[in-house]
């Protein structure tokens, strides 16, 4: 059997329960990575790791909420008391409240989209990267959107968030770069995920990029705002 792609590193997957972050820890499964996941909902989270173990991948999972600092804290701890090292952080863990104008969200809703989109994603990179600055070498992969980029009436709260996250992933990679760790955004397009009511591409089609930017095929590659369908384009010409 060829070896994968990903064989002897650990990843580390917020928001591993469904949708985007399953098929992620899935696709990196099959390529050998052993894999640190966290979700939300434990039943889920159970699923995904039975899966991956399946696969023949070593995984250990926790239930976190990524925008509580103890929480994160003990889920980077326990995924390095396994695994002594982490080579790539997937920042997938996201949420969007209902639809509507800035001015008629409440401040909770608000305070909630900002605090698992961008303080989840910020404080999980905080625990994450000083080992991989140590490691001299690492991938962080945030999960944005074309809403990080653009804007849709109605989605504010959502679209901030991830408009942060493309600042976070800029400056995160200007900072470490020259410690060997590459910081960059992926839009993945419109899946079918609970957030999108199920409407969509299926999360597995999408997945492809996240193992090209785990893999040392990527090296070098850092700060940039990666879409999905526009690199598949690119890649198809390419083999062309």
């Amino acid at each position: 059997m060829a070896q994968g792609v990903l064989e002897g590193k650990v990843a580390v997957i917020t928001g591993a329960g469904r949708g985007i972050g399953r098929a992620v820890a899935l696709a990196y499964a099959r390529e050998g990575a052993s894999l640190a996941l966290c979700s939300r909902t434990k039943k889920e989270l159970t699923a995904t790791q039975r899966a991956v173990k399946e696969l023949g991948a070593a995984a250990v999972v926790q239930t976190c909420n990524v925008s509580r600092e103890k929480d994160v804290e003990r889920f980077v701890g326990r995924a390095l008391e396994k695994f002594s090292r982490i080579d790539v952080l997937v920042n997938n863990a996201g949420i969007a409240h209902r639809t509507a104008p800035l001015v008629e969200l409440s401040p909770e809703d608000w305070d909630d989209v900002l605090a698992t989109n961008l303080r989840g994603a910020w404080l999980v990179a905080r625990a994450v990267v000083p080992h991989m600055i140590r490691q001299r070498c690492g991938s962080v992969i945030n999960v944005s959107s074309w809403l990080g980029r653009d804007a849709l009436t109605g989605y504010g709260a959502y679209g901030v968030s991830k408009w942060g996250l493309e600042g976070l992933t800029r400056y995160l990679a200007l900072e470490v770069k020259r410690a060997g760790v590459r910081v960059n955004s992926v839009s993945p397009g419109y899946v079918a995920t609970k957030m999108t009511s199920y409407r969509g591409a299926k999360p597995e089609t999408v997945v492809d990029l996240f193992v090209y930017l785990a893999s040392d095929a990527s090296a070098g590659l850092t700060g940039q705002q990666l879409d999905v369908e526009t690199w598949k384009r690119d890649l198809g010409m390419r083999k062309r």
